[in-house]
């Protein structure tokens, strides 16, 4: 149990902005002034015991939550121009959400150990000499962490598990918003994380990871300015998912129905095969204009044909499948522990499929020519 000694008034706001409540929202629903709920937040007033129990209550979590150390953290920066058309509420829900998944995550790592030898890595770009010492660009870079992988020619059959294979957790979450479908963060003793929103189309989300992926690869030892990082990470995604000499040996003719075949087989959407076409050549900019034109027409833009099979997320369900199975905790056992309700634990951690056998660590050490910063 926690030490109820500090009460930790980060905590409290990011328990009220998880509900979606406002200040004066959360002082309604309890009882109190809104004077008294933002003077509890600010730090000029510590709550009495007595409040935080009808706080936790009412709020879903359990009276420890509110007196665990530790700061939040924010929207990372390469996002700045999708967080500016983000109502302030719902970012402020967005990122309560991933803190209060973090904080889960670090008290569930206490007992669950991670493989240690698979990471994802930063590119130093200064540093960086590609497999046959060449400079460092956008392709070279996607082409090498498919080869430091061991990913093979061809499509990857599931990104996530590629993710979740080379040192990343996928968090699934619920944004509420189709601005962001994904943010990616790095924190000093954990995995990388990606907070992804599930509700997005499979091939969108597929097409998301991977431009989170490339956020933490290329920015977060190199930062400019935010328009430039997003061309990067969409350069980068389309790279890794549709290696340029493969898509240009199949995309012979430009139209449709081939198009569609090639998602088929890709697993990357209609529009991304467009504009990966388009940024390598291959296209005229009246070919690009007249398929997007033609994908109008149909209804495609807002829902394409061909959506391939959704890709789960399977390492939180597995560490949380090894507390029930082999640490014999129960799910009100873990809700406790997790400092959260019966009903929140059900929410977000209430799992029904969970792979018979976690995927398997090779243990093999990697290295082809990155310069890389662990």
């Amino acid at each position: 149990m926690a030490q109820l000694e500090t009460f930790n008034r980060h905590n409290m706001a990011l328990s009220r902005d998880s509900m979606g409540y406002s200040q004066s929202q959360l002082a309604e629903k309890i009882g109190v002034k809104q004077g008294t709920i933002s003077k509890y937040e600010a730090g000029v007033l510590d709550p009495p015991l007595e409040f935080v129990e009808i706080l936790a209550g009412s709020l879903g979590f359990e009276r420890d939550f509110f007196y665990e150390t530790g700061r939040p953290y924010g929207m990372p920066p390469f996002h700045y121009r999708k967080r500016k058309k983000l109502a302030a509420k719902r970012l402020s829900k967005m990122v309560a959400e991933m803190n209060i998944r973090r904080i889960h995550l670090q008290i569930l790592l206490r007992s669950y150990d991670l493989p240690s030898n698979r990471f994802i890595p930063e590119i130093d770009r200064d540093e960086y000499r590609g497999g046959h010492g060449k400079d460092f660009t956008i392709e070279g870079a996607a082409r090498q962490l498919r080869e430091m992988w061991g990913i093979p020619d061809g499509p990857i059959e599931n990104v996530v598990e590629v993710l979740e294979d080379n040192g990343g957790i996928v968090i699934p979450c619920n944004f509420e918003s189709d601005l962001i479908d994904a943010v990616s963060q790095r924190i000093d003793g954990l995995p990388v994380l990606f907070f992804v929103n599930m509700n997005a189309p499979a091939d969108r989300i597929r097409h998301t990871l991977c431009h989170e992926l490339a956020h933490m690869v290329l920015h977060t030892s190199t930062l400019m300015d935010d328009d430039e990082m997003e061309k990067e990470a969409d350069h980068f995604a389309g790279a890794f998912l549709l290696p340029s000499r493969e898509l240009k040996r199949q995309l012979v003719k430009f139209d449709l129905r081939q198009i569609a075949n090639l998602k088929r087989h890709w697993k990357v959407s209609m529009s991304s095969i467009a504009m990966r076409a388009d940024r390598l050549g291959m296209i005229s900019p009246h070919q690009k204009k007249m398929f997007f034109i033609q994908m109008g027409r149909l209804g495609y833009r807002k829902a394409e044909p061909y959506e391939p099979k959704k890709e789960n997320p399977t390492k939180i369900r597995i560490i949380v499948k090894f507390f029930l199975d082999s640490l014999d905790f129960s799910k009100e056992d873990l809700a406790k522990s997790l400092m959260i309700s019966l009903q929140k634990f059900e929410e977000l951690y209430g799992f029904i499929e969970v792979p018979d056998h976690p995927p398997v660590d090779t243990g093999k050490e990697f290295g082809h020519g990155l310069r890389i910063v662990k």
